[in-house]
C-alpha cells in the first residue's frame, strides 16, 4: 500500500520544492551565465560611449579655444588686403594701424601667446610681439612649396627649434589666397603647446587609461599621463581608427596601442573644422575587471548572483546618467545655458536640409553686444560675463517653442529661425533690439547699472543655397554692415 500520509505528502511536497528550487536556481545560473555575458558587452559598449561622449565633451571644450582663435583670424583675414602685408612697412601710420588691429582681437583671446600677420612671402609684417618683425614663418606651406594652399584654418606643431620663440607652440592660421591659388599672405596665432599640456593633464585618467591631442599628421600634441618623449614627434595610429570626412567627426573602435601593446576602447573627435583630433582611451583589461570577478563569484550561490546583478544595473544607471550628462555639457554653452557653437551649427544644417526638402522659409540672426571691450575694460570681464548672460536671457524670453538661440562665442550669438522669411525675421530682429535696448541692463560689481545694445544682421535662405554655413556667413555680413552704420540697428544680409 502506498504511504499517502502526511510525512509522505511533506516528502513530495519538499522535494518538489527542492526539485523546484533547484531548477529555479539552475536556470537563474544559466540566465546569470547568459547575463554575465551579456554584461561584459553592455559593459564594453557603455565604456565604448563614454569614450566618444568624454571625447566629444573634451574636444568641443579645447576646440573652444581653437575655434574662437579661428574665429578671430577669420575676422582678422576680412579686413586685410594683400598690400596691407608687406615689410618694411613704408607707411608708419599704416603699421601702427595694423599693431593695433591686431592688439584688440588677442586682447579677446585669453590663452593665446601671440597673434602675427605676414606677407605672400611668409614674413612676418605685424605681430604682438614686435621682436618677430622681419622674420620668416616655418608653416609647412611657407618651407614646402608642394604643400597645397587654401583660405581654409590650418594646424600646425611647430618644435621648439624651428619655433621664433624658441618654445613649442601650436599654430592656428588662415591665409589669403588668389583665385589662381596663390599665397598672397595671412594671419596666424601662437598657443603655447604647454597650454595644451596643461589643460590635458588636469583630467583624471585610470590606471592604463590615456588622454591625447593629436593633429592631422599624427603628431602627438599633449597627453596624459605626459610622455615628454614622444610630444611633438608623429606617432602611429592604433589598428582600425577610422579616417575622417566632411560630416563624420567623431568616432569609437577597440585596438591595441601602438605606443605600449594595452588594448583599449577608443573614443576619437575632431575638433569642429579643426584638423586636431583627441582621443580617449580606457584600458579594456581595466574595464573588464569587475566583470571577471563577478564571474568568479558564480559558484558562491543565488544571492551572490542576485548581489552582482544589482551591480550591474547600478553600475547601468549609472552610465546612463554620466552619459545624459555629457550629452548635456556637449550642448549647452556653460556660461549662459543655451545651446552652444556645436550645437547651432548641427540644428542649423538639420534646419536648412528640412527648408529644402519641404519647401519652407527659414532664417538666422547673429547679433553682438556693441563696444563689448569697453564694458570689459571697464567694469572687468565678470561683468561683461554678466552682460553676455542677461542677453542669453533676453533671447530666451523672446524666442518661439520651434526657434534655437545660441552663443557663437565671446559676445556673439546666434538665433535660427525655422519657417521665418526675411520679413518675419526683421521683425524678430528689431524686437530683440529693442527689448535689450530699453529693457536690458547688467549690474557691475560696485553697483552701477549699465547700459548697452547690441547690432544685429539677419540672412534668409535663398533657393541656391546649401550650406547652413553660407547662410551664417551672410547673417555675418548682416551684422558687419550693422556695425558699420553706427551699431544699435539691424541690418539684412545682401
Amino acid at each position: 500500500m502506498r504511504d499517502t500520509g502526511p510525512g509522505k505528502r511533506c516528502s513530495v511536497s519538499s522535494m518538489g520544492v527542492t526539485g523546484a528550487l533547484l531548477l529555479a536556481l539552475t536556470f537563474a545560473a544559466i540566465l546569470l551565465v547568459v547575463d554575465l555575458f551579456d554584461g561584459r558587452n553592455r559593459i564594453l559598449a557603455e565604456r565604448a560611449d563614454m569614450a566618444l561622449q568624454k571625447s566629444q565633451f573634451m574636444s568641443q571644450w579645447f576646440g573652444t579655444t581653437i575655434v574662437a582663435t579661428d574665429y578671430v583670424l577669420r575676422d582678422i583675414i576680412g579686413k586685410v588686403r594683400p598690400d596691407d602685408l608687406v615689410y618694411p612697412d613704408p607707411d608708419p601710420q599704416h603699421f601702427q594701424r595694423m599693431q593695433a588691429l591686431i592688439r584688440d582681437k588677442l586682447a579677446t583671446l585669453p590663452g593665446v601667446e601671440g597673434i602675427t600677420l605676414y606677407s605672400k612671402d611668409c614674413v612676418f609684417t605685424a605681430s604682438a610681439n614686435p621682436k618677430l618683425l622681419g622674420f620668416r614663418s616655418n608653416q609647412k606651406f611657407c618651407t614646402d612649396k608642394s604643400e597645397l594652399i587654401g583660405p581654409e584654418a590650418r594646424i600646425q606643431y611647430i618644435p621648439m627649434d624651428k619655433s621664433a620663440t624658441r618654445r613649442p607652440m601650436i599654430l592656428v592660421s588662415r591665409n589669403l589666397v588668389s583665385t589662381d591659388g596663390h599665397l598672397q599672405g595671412g594671419a596666424l596665432a601662437a598657443i603655447d603647446l604647454a597650454l595644451a599640456q596643461d589643460w590635458i593633464s588636469s583630467f583624471t585618467v585610470g590606471p592604463n587609461d590615456v588622454l591625447a591631442l593629436v593633429d592631422s599628421d599624427g603628431t602627438l600634441l599633449a597627453r596624459n599621463p605626459p610622455l615628454p618623449q614622444a610630444i611633438g614627434t608623429r606617432s602611429p595610429s592604433p589598428p582600425g581608427q577610422p579616417t575622417f570626412g566632411e560630416t563624420r567627426s567623431s568616432a569609437n573602435f577597440t585596438a591595441i596601442s601602438p605606443l605600449d601593446g594595452r588594448e583599449r576602447i577608443f573614443g576619437i573627435s575632431k575638433i569642429e573644422n579643426i584638423p586636431v583630433l583627441l582621443i580617449v582611451g580606457y584600458d579594456k583589461n581595466g574595464t573588464l575587471h569587475e566583470w571577471e570577478r563577478r564571474t568568479w563569484q558564480l559558484s558562491a550561490g543565488f544571492v551572490i548572483l542576485l548581489a552582482l546583478s544589482l551591480v550591474v544595473r547600478r553600475s547601468h544607471l549609472r552610465a546612463l546618467a554620466q552619459r545624459e550628462a555629457l550629452r548635456k555639457l556637449a550642448t549647452t554653452d556653460t556660461l549662459t545655458g543655451i545651446a552652444n557653437r556645436r550645437q547651432l551649427i548641427e540644428t542649423g544644417e538639420h534646419e536648412v536640409a528640412r527648408a529644402h526638402r519641404y519647401g519652407h522659409a527659414l532664417s538666422v540672426l547673429i547679433l553682438d553686444i556693441d563696444h563689448f571691450k569697453v564694458i570689459n575694460d571697464t567694469w572687468g570681464h565678470p561683468t561683461g560675463d554678466r552682460a553676455i548672460q542677461n542677453v542669453a536671457k533676453a533671447m530666451a524670453r523672446l524666442v518661439r517653442d520651434q526657434d534655437t538661440a545660441g552663443r557663437l562665442g565671446g559676445e556673439e550669438f546666434a538665433i535660427i529661425l525655422p519657417e521665418t522669411d526675411a520679413a518675419g525675421a526683421a521683425i524678430m530682429a528689431e524686437r530683440l533690439r529693442q527689448s535689450i535696448e530699453t529693457a536690458t541692463t547688467t549690474q557691475a560689481d560696485d553697483g552701477t547699472v549699465i547700459h548697452f545694445t547690441v547690432s544685429i544682421g539677419t540672412a534668409s535662405l535663398g533657393a541656391q543655397e546649401s550650406t547652413f554655413d553660407s547662410l551664417l556667413n551672410r547673417a555675418d555680413k548682416g551684422l558687419y554692415q550693422a556695425k558699420g552704420s553706427g551699431r544699435n540697428r539691424v541690418m539684412a544680409a545682401e
